[in-house]
């Protein structure tokens, strides 16, 4: 049996991802992500993760959990929320980096074993998407894996059924009409002044026909609504592996 990890539970007052009444479920999400990394590190045939990126970090709700499972690693809290950056530097020895919305301004040192990606690419334009994702490859080292989530076929029919609260600010008529047409879609939230930053749904066909495109991938897990209700993806990074027969 495995030993429970000792998760520091220090939250800030400013962590936008806990709700009265919810706080156990704040916990049990991140656990949820170790899980989730575990299971890559089986299937990618990996034992030790030495450098580590957590992008968007917030304030720890996943890498608190990275901290706990490998103490031994670097890893590095990135994100546009600045106090969330200091926090997980200062609670969990991260090294922090301030993020950019125009992730070719953000650079680091060295590429990493692992880069977790939660919630970023379900909340941008289709476009934004396949850029976040060419530079989370980048930044993917040799032989590295790289998990990120997406919303996928699930939410989808929550949403169909009425039974997705959090989406009264997006045009989900329109976001449905167009899922269900190109099998992805995006709606901004209706506060957004420019129009970046909103839902988005990516069907699992969508989302393979891109990486199929990809020769320095191996696509090694699609798990559909593995991480709350979100699809979670786990790529190998192993150039030369595929011939560039889909481009």
């Amino acid at each position: 049996m495995q030993t429970p990890l000792d998760v520091i539970r220090t939250v800030s007052s400013q962590d936008e991802m806990v709700f009265p009444g919810q706080e156990e479920s704040y916990f049990q999400i991140g656990e949820r992500a170790i899980e989730l990394v575990n299971m890559a590190l089986t299937i990618c045939g990996r034992k030790r993760l030495p450098r580590i990126l957590d992008l968007p970090c917030g304030h720890g709700r996943v890498l608190r959990w990275l901290r706990a499972q490998f103490p031994y690693a670097e890893i590095t809290a990135c994100d546009l929320n600045r106090h969330g950056v200091d926090f997980c530097a200062a609670q969990f020895g991260a090294i922090g980096t301030y993020s950019n919305p125009d992730l070719e301004q953000v650079e680091f040192p060295a590429p990493f074993d692992l880069v977790w990606c939660g919630s970023l690419l379900t909340h941008l334009p289709l476009g934004a998407q396949l850029k976040v994702l060419d530079k989370l490859i980048e930044w993917t080292r040799e032989d590295g894996i790289l998990i990120f989530s997406l919303q996928g076929r699930f939410l989808a029919s929550q949403l169909e059924r009425g039974q997705a609260d959090f989406a009264d600010n997006v045009d989900v008529v329109g976001l449905l009409r167009d899922f269900r047409r190109d099998g992805a879609a995006y709606r901004p939230y209706m506060e957004s002044q420019m129009g970046g930053y909103g839902l988005a749904l990516n069907s699992p066909e969508y989302l393979t026909s891109l990486i199929q495109k990809n020769a320095s991938v191996i696509l090694r897990a699609y798990f559909e609504q593995a991480w709350g209700v979100q699809d979670t993806v786990v790529l190998y990074k192993k150039s030369g592996y595929f011939t560039s027969i889909l481009s």
